[in-house]
């Protein structure tokens, strides 16, 4: 396994478990230091987008893709 692919697959690990201690732990890992201090909604706004960019995002998209919904954003990072 390459390191681009343990970095992939690590991420998605985090992201897809949907459980923000580990989430945070990862970003943490890679050096964002203030994530705790991020209120909910922009913590899984932030999430939720990421997981809708990744190309084979399990079902965790459908998941992702509904509460952006329900938040009124858009599941695109740019929108």
């Amino acid at each position: 396994m390459t390191m681009l692919e343990a970095f992939v697959k690590e991420r998605n690990e985090a992201l897809f478990s949907l459980d923000r201690k580990k989430i945070e732990a990862y970003m943490i890992k890679y050096g964002e230091t203030e994530i705790a201090q991020t209120p909910d909604v922009v913590f899984w706004a932030s999430v939720y987008k990421a997981i809708c960019s990744i190309k084979d995002a399990p079902e965790a998209i459908s998941k992702a893709k509904a509460w952006l919904h329900e938040h009124g954003m858009s599941p695109y990072l740019a929108g």
